[in-house]
Parts: C-alpha cells; structure tokens; sequence
C-alpha cells in the first residue's frame, strides 16, 4: 500500500520527527552525550520504520520533499549573513587549514575507493562513487558525476551505488563528528577551554546566545532572505552559462554576504542579525529531518559486499584520520576539535549535517564563532571546487 504525503504532510511529519528524536535523546542519555543532533535521531528512527513498511511489503511513504531544497538554501544564504569581510581576513589562516585538510581528505577518500574497488576487482569508477564522489560530495556530486561514469565509460551501476553510498554517509555523517570530538575534548584536556567559552559572553556566536527577537526584525530577515535567495538563483544560472558549476544554494550564500556587508559598511539600512540566525537553525533542523526521512535504506541493502567494506573503511578512516591529522593541522585547540566534528559531517554526508554536528556539540561543552564561520562559510564555497578538480583528473585517469 502506497500512502502519499503532500508538502504540507511531509513538513508536518519532519515536524514530528525533530519532537521525537529530542524526546529519545531526553531518556536515552547516551545519545546526548554523544552529541548526536536530535533530527538524526528522529530521522534515522523514521527511515527504519519506513525501511520495515518497504521489506515487508505492507506500506511505502511516498513524501513531498519540494521544501527540503528551499530550507537548505535558506539556511546557506543566512550563513552567508554571518560573513563580514574584516573578519574574513582574521580567519584567513584557519582558512588556508581548512582547505588543504579538505584537499587531504578528498584524495585518501578516492584512494580507499579506488584502491578496494581494484583488491576486489570491480570497476575502478566504481571505486570514485564510494570515494570523494559520495561521501565529500553527497546525493549532488554523486548524482552529478555518476551518469558521466556510465555514459561516457560504460560503468553499470554507477548511479546507483553512488547514491546508496551518499545515502549511508549522510546517516554516519551525523554519528561519528560528536563522538570523535568528545574523544578529542578528553584526550587533550579541552574541557577547562570549552567552560571559559561558555562564561565569555564574547565568544558566544548568535545563535547560542539568547537575544530577545523582534517581529520587526523577523520580517525584516524573511524578506531580506528572500531576496538574496532570489537574485542569488540568477547568480547560479549566469555561472552555469558560463561554464562554472556550483551548488544551487551558493547564489543566495554569496548574495547574503553582499547584503551583509553592504550594510555593515555603508549603514544605509539593518541586517537583522539575530533573526536572521534563528530562521537559518530552524531550516537547518527541518532540512536535515526531512533529509533522513527520504532516506531509502533499502538501497543499502541491495549493495555489494565490497561497497559494504568500502564505505565502512571511509567510516572508520575519517574518524581516525581526523582525530591524529584533522585536529592538528586545524590548530590543535578547542576550536579545531569542534571544526573537526563538522568536518565529520560533511565530509561522510552534507555540510547542513556538519553544522548540525557542531550545534549539538557546541551546546554541550562551549560556543565556537570561529568554527561557526570556518566551517560553512568557507567550506561551502571549496568543497565543490576541489572535489570537482579531482574526481574530474581521477575520472579521465581511470576511464
């Protein structure tokens, strides 16, 4: 029995999975010490239910996902509020860190996926659809550079595997960045750094303070969202024109940036900051809910034995890697160790589950600004760049 939901439906039901997975992690405590974001929770839950309903042939949700497109893009475009130019340039050394970690991550990822792909004697494309292509680059790149495989090299199966294994990073994603940075507060005595933060005033990032919300301002931030979403759509058709590809979401990202400085600078008119951030963590937390919800896990179960080992390798490479690499070339502080439970996230799933990563961490032991705005606002606009740089190389190599 099929059972369709309509937009309205399915918002309500991400609605409801957000509720569940917070009242879970309230009597399983060892979620929250996990730092495990309450829409993984209550995802990862609804996605099995709807995985038994498929197995056993009684029911399948058919869900109108239209909305999770819009409240990504809202939430990179009030990300790129956050991005004032002077303080771009303070961050500029965490920048150039985060990009080589990045550069670093993308090619071990191939190299595992390339390197199990040939011990198992598959395709070695294959290979790149459990590598950077699905786990760095998620459902978009996969779904991007998948056809190319099959169409232009011949290598069957590629959409498919490509996306089941975006598919299982999106849900490890979301379960190994908080337990890889609780190890790292422990092993390096970060605690005592992250209760500081949590008395400097200073230090807190809007979204973990408690600010008193206007409604003239909220209408102000809708309509000032809106608008960079708008133009920011414009911005991604006039680059795709001309041969550059980025996500959908960096327009409105950029265009929130332009805005934000523009006002900082010339004083002509208010961006309203605080509600700006608050309307972005409520489209974080319904993008990733409904994303977990559309989950077809069925999938997972159709894959290989070697795409089962390769993607459990990733898994298991990404958190050691980060934990004896990733933090250390991050800066070796608190900040590094919160930067690398987003780096978790992103780097297995999409960057909205690294900054939901971040939130349950932070919110546990301590703000970090400056991981706030590393991580999503620089992040967001290189992981496409170089991911594409070398799975394009990769792909002309081993096709």
């Amino acid at each position: 029995m099929t059972i369709p939901l309509d937009i309205l439906q399915t918002l309500a039901v991400a609605v409801i999975v957000l509720f569940a997975g917070k009242g879970i992690k309230r009597y399983v405590k060892v979620l929250d010490r996990l730092c495990i974001p309450d829409p993984v929770v209550g995802g990862i839950l609804f996605s099995l239910v709807v995985l038994f309903g498929h197995q056993s042939g009684m029911f399948l949700l058919e869900l109108d996902t239209t909305l999770q497109n819009v409240f990504m893009t809202v939430f990179f475009t009030a990300v790129g509020f956050t991005c004032d130019v002077k303080v771009l340039l303070k961050y500029g050394k965490r920048a150039i860190q985060f990009t080589v970690l990045l550069t670093l991550l993308v090619i071990f990822q191939n190299a595992i996926g390339v390197g199990l792909a040939k011990l198992f004697d598959i395709d070695l494309l294959l290979g790149l659809c459990t590598g950077s292509a699905s786990m760095t680059g998620g459902h978009g790149t996969a779904g991007s550079f998948a056809p190319l495989f099959e169409t232009n090299y011949g290598c069957e199966g590629a959409l498919v595997v490509g996306l089941a294994a975006a598919t299982f990073g999106l849900v490890s994603g979301g379960l190994v960045g908080g337990p890889v940075g609780n190890f790292l507060v422990r092993r390096h005595g970060l605690a005592e750094t992250a209760a500081a933060r949590r008395e400097d005033p200073t230090q807190a990032s809007t979204h973990e303070m408690e600010i008193p919300l206007s409604a003239k301002g909220m209408v102000s931030a809708v309509n000032q969202i809106i608008l960079c979403m708008g133009v920011g759509t414009i911005i991604y058709l006039l680059l795709k024109m001309v041969g550059i590809t980025f996500p959908s979401y960096v327009g409105g990202m950029v265009m929130g940036v332009v805005l934000r400085n523009v006002s900082t600078y010339t004083g002509k008119f208010e961006t309203p900051l605080p509600e700006i951030d608050c309307l972005g963590n409520i489209s974080l937390s319904l993008f990733v809910s409904m994303a977990l919800m559309s989950l077809k896990l069925w999938q997972l179960i159709d894959l290989a034995v070697p795409m089962i080992v390769t993607l459990a390798t990733q898994v298991v490479f990404i958190a050691i890697f980060m934990i004896f690499v990733g933090y250390y070339i991050l800066g070796r502080d608190y900040d590094a160790a919160v930067m690398v439970t987003g780096f978790c996230g992103f780097g297995l799933g999409a960057m909205p589950n690294g900054v939901s990563n971040m939130q349950a961490f932070t919110k546990k032991w301590g703000p970090s600004p400056t991981a706030f705005f590393v991580v999503p606002g620089v992040g967001s606009v290189i992981i496409d760049v170089v991911n594409a740089l070398i799975l394009t190389a990769l792909m002309n190599l081993l096709g």
